[in-house]
């Protein structure tokens, strides 16, 4: 680009401006000051294409007019539209209430009624949507007919829990394509239970981002950033950890695995430490317990 070759431009020309010695003569600077503002200004009329600009309106100016706009108005126009783009979407986080009965404790259908779209599960999948297709929004094969589920690895998707959750979380589908037209903006929605269950529109096969030893998805939504911040309130976390001489291989691995876990359990109004324990007193730890607000930058230094 033009700002890369002005940067090589500039080296090059105090690398040939450097006298033997290494001083640069003053004379030198001063010339070289100048040339960088000539071709700084160069380049800022060619970037913003300046001359275009005016040269087009020149040329129509006659269907152009100049009016002093009202600051307060512009504002006033600017926070209507805020508002009621916040309040577009937050109706679109109302779920309707939905009525069950007691199917959410006793399982009253047969478990192969019960039909859905595994999204990280194409080859068992008994059901795959034949409409996916390549979204311009997403830049991924997505569905708008219907909704993908994630179950987290760990959870037996055959569970009496599960498969209730399958069933009556189906009726979200409704919902979901209702927001979408009324609010074509929207991107993803999910819904995430207390069982790890996610159920996200529109449908898409799953892409796991992690970086997990032999791509074992370890994706739950209950650790989320958002989930968490909607179903907890903000907690002070002390996190000890072991650092005797026994401790060490497998066993300090895991360790760090779990301590990172945590970590990523915490949202921004959570504050949280870790302390490396060996023969210290727990007076003395507590005496030294300094809490850091639990952002990111803090828990990958942690």
């Amino acid at each position: 680009s033009a700002l890369c070759q002005l940067l090589a431009l500039c080296v090059l020309f105090v690398l040939y401006t450097v006298g033997p010695c290494g001083h640069i003569p003053q004379m030198s600077i001063k010339e070289w000051v100048d040339q960088m503002q000539k071709d700084l200004i160069t380049l800022a009329d060619k970037a913003s294409g300046l001359q275009s600009l005016t040269q087009i309106y020149q040329k129509h100016k006659t269907h152009f007019s100049v009016e002093t706009n009202r600051v307060e108005e512009l504002v006033s126009t600017a926070a209507g539209n805020i508002e009621r783009l916040l309040e577009s979407r937050s109706k679109a986080l109302k779920v309707r209430r939905l009525v069950f009965g007691d199917i959410a404790f006793v399982l009253f259908f047969s478990p192969d009624k019960i039909v859905y779209y595994n999204a990280k599960d194409d080859k068992k999948n008994r059901y795959v949507p034949e409409d996916f297709h390549v979204d311009p929004d997403f830049q991924r094969l997505v569905s708008y007919n219907t909704t993908a589920v994630h179950i987290p690895t760990d959870i037996y998707e055959g569970s009496t829990i599960i498969l209730n959750e399958l069933n009556w979380t189906e009726a979200l589908e409704d919902v979901f394509r209702k927001n979408k037209e009324e609010d074509p903006t929207l991107l993803w929605q999910v819904f995430g239970s207390a069982t790890g269950l996610a159920r996200y529109f529109p449908a898409s096969p799953w892409i796991d981002s992690s970086k997990s030893a032999n791509k074992i998805d370890l994706y739950d939504v209950r650790r989320r950033p958002w989930y968490i911040q909607g179903a907890a309130s903000p907690k002070d976390m002390l996190i000890l950890v072991d650092a005797s001489g026994s401790v060490s291989g497998l066993t300090l691995k895991l360790i760090r695995t779990s301590v990172s876990k945590m970590l990523e359990t915490l949202a921004d109004d959570d504050y949280v430490n870790v302390v490396y324990v060996s023969n210290e007193r727990a007076e003395e730890i507590f005496k030294t317990y300094n809490p850091k607000q639990a952002v990111s930058y803090n828990n990958n230094s942690l």
